[in-house]
């Protein structure tokens, strides 16, 4: 993964060429059938759906279903005796256990015949050991989103670290534009668990023993993590265990907090006068560090496609479909989208943040099951200690023996 960061950073400074947007008649697919493919919901899944479905002809059904639940869903399939989804759309988390699970087909054999067709490149390629996994499209991290606006009329530099993110919000508590200083997703079990990966890993924590498996997080960093998003949740609104993601970005859209940590990869739509009542006051900067001079409180992902090894489609035809949708007239025509895996991508105010992460040394999510279960352990139990319930050790406690639950169902502990 390291390797990958590395190829990121090359590939997101790499030139732009401006192309029109593919037609629909110019999918070049070679053979027939149905592909059934579950993704994530997002916009830049939402394009690639549409792309998808754009491939659909008289002997082709493409059929794309978007779901939040497909972290359950695409274990669940994979692992059936005959899969219903032909392909998903996965991330590091999600891959890593279905793949220690012998769930996935590799890709090796079709990467190698549509590698000049679709110009597949080897940052995208996600491979464990000699096979491929996944092609990835693209990469994310969480950044900083603040107002403009409200930061210069109360003298607020952008923060560099958490301390300076509580002093921003102590000055910005009581202005009468917002109704809160703050906003982060910690209503959805796994967003609360990742924003706690992301902090506790940027203050050295390592999720768990790489030599037993053994819960590693319920210690002192840990603790501090805690004790951090609790002082964060106080500048929150007062339903944020009840909020996710797209709650987070809806408050900021509409002028009711004044900065917050979003995945960079919608910072355009704060821009579109369609969906934001603050177009043009909002700023996009690298996460704060969580101890002075560390590396930003953030990792980075990547998006990708994965084939299951028990479908009873036909793969090169899925394959095709797939590599149709994020082929580099994609990138080109939608550039401000996301961030793309491919040297075509030109690097715009929005994604730079996801950039400049890693090059300050933003670590990617562990492509560990372990590390997996880990933070949907912590999702589940960390919310008592934020709302006051129980202490950082008790609710730390709990999750470990969640954790420890599950790996052990998993056979990754005795």
């Amino acid at each position: 993964m390291k390797k990958l960061g590395i190829m990121l950073a090359s590939a997101a400074l790499a030139g732009l060429a401006t192309v029109a947007p593919a037609k629909a008649d110019n999918c070049d697919i070679q053979g027939n059938g149905r592909v059934d493919v579950i993704t994530n919901f997002f916009p830049t899944l939402e394009l690639l759906a549409k792309k998808m479905q754009e491939c659909r002809r008289a002997d082709l059904q493409v059929e794309v279903k978007m779901t939040t639940e497909h972290k359950v869903e695409v274990p669940r399939a994979f692992a059936a005796s005959s899969s219903p989804f032909d392909a998903a759309a996965v991330a590091n988390a999600t891959i890593s256990q279905i793949n220690a699970q012998g769930l996935l087909r590799p890709l090796n054999d079709l990467v190698a015949k549509y590698k000049d067709k679709y110009k597949i490149e080897d940052q995208m390629l996600i491979r464990f050991g000699d096979d491929v996994m996944a092609v990835a499209f693209m990469a994310n991290a969480q950044v900083f989103y603040y107002r403009k606006d409200l930061f210069e009329k109360h003298g607020i530099k952008i923060p560099t670290t958490y301390d300076e993110v509580l002093a921003a919000a102590e000055k910005l508590k009581g202005d009468p534009e917002i109704s809160q200083p703050f906003g982060a997703a910690y209503g959805n079990t796994w967003e609360l668990g990742n924003e706690f990966v992301d902090i506790f890993t940027a203050m050295g924590g390592t999720l768990t023993d790489p030599a037993t498996s053994e819960a590693a997080f319920n210690s002192d960093a840990g603790v501090k993590t805690l004790e951090l998003m609790k002082k964060l949740y106080g500048y929150m609104s007062p339903n944020a265990l009840a909020m996710d993601f797209g709650a987070v970005k809806q408050q900021l859209q509409q002028g009711q907090i004044a900065m917050g940590f979003l995945w960079g990869d919608v910072a355009a739509t704060m821009d579109d006068p369609s969906q934001s009542k603050v177009v043009d006051k909002i700023g996009f900067a690298v996460a704060p560090s969580a101890v002075a001079g560390g590396p930003p409180a953030t990792l980075f992902w990547w998006d990708g496609y994965v084939i299951p090894k028990n479908s009873d489609g036909d793969a090169d035809v899925t394959f095709q479909v797939l590599m149709e949708a994020i082929k580099t007239e994609t990138v080109t025509a939608n550039n401000d989208t996301t961030l793309w895996l491919r040297s075509a991508y030109k690097p715009t105010k929005y994604a730079q943040p996801i950039v400049d992460s890693v090059q300050k040394k933003a670590p990617p999510f562990p492509m560990t099951p372990q590390a997996s279960l880990a933070l949907m352990a912590l999702g589940e139990n960390i919310g008592d200690h934020i709302a006051g319930k129980e202490s950082a050790e008790q609710s730390l406690d709990d999750a470990a023996k969640a954790y420890r639950r599950a790996a052990t169902d998993a056979g990754y502990l005795k």
